[in-house]
């Protein structure tokens, strides 16, 4: 697809991803970032990619999604906490690979938002890696409130994988907070200030 639009896709680091079940964690700035990975990241024993119950408002989106094998959590309460948790150790126990945004949402203005902690307690409780990767050009390739692509060229850096026992260990905020920090510079966007944090 992005080949036929004349839309440029560089890979770097997939030699780093592990072998085994993982989450792999990516910034989060366009409807267009879930096809970049798809077509980026290895289609065997491949991704399966997490997303909010939002997207059954999705005409569009919805069917696709549901198509490759999206995991939809559940809208957050405690209970559907715990629940989603364990949906994915599930999942991961299957041996599929998960893709997460922790950032949760898109939003129109640039910057890397507050993450939450889902990715990273299931990695703290489980024992799963986490992989840091990061995506430059989806923004600008794809604007909010446009189905219309720019032609942008694409980049995907898998930068980092954080094994169970790793200096990052640490509560699963601050390992959160952690990768926020190192992500930053792969996604090439600033840091946006938190006022609170939500698994």
């Amino acid at each position: 697809m992005f080949r036929s639009a004349c839309i440029p896709l560089r890979v770097d680091g997939l030699d780093r991803l592990p072998k085994h079940p993982h989450i792999l964690i990516a910034n989060h700035a366009s409807f267009l970032d879930a096809l970049i990975l798809t077509a980026a990241l290895p289609a065997s024993p491949g991704y399966a990619f997490v997303a909010r119950q939002e997207f059954r408002s999705q005409a569009l989106l919805w069917p696709i999604l549901r198509a490759v094998g999206t995991i939809i959590l559940r809208p957050h309460t405690d209970h559907a906490a715990h629940a989603n948790i364990e949906r994915l150790r599930e999942r991961l126990e299957e041996g599929d690979n998960l893709v997460i945004f922790p950032e949760g949402a898109i939003a129109r203005a640039p910057g890397l938002r507050p993450f939450h902690s889902g990715a990273f307690v299931i990695a703290a409780r489980h024992g799963v890696p986490i992989v840091l990767a990061g995506m430059r050009g989806a923004r600008q390739a794809l604007p909010l409130k446009t189905w219309q692509p720019v032609r942008t060229p694409l980049m995907v850096v898998v930068h980092a994988v954080w094994q169970p026992g790793d200096d990052h260990d640490g509560s699963p905020e601050d390992m959160a907070q952690a990768a926020r920090e190192a992500m930053a510079p792969l996604a090439g966007e600033d840091i946006v200030p938190s006022t609170c944090s939500e698994p």
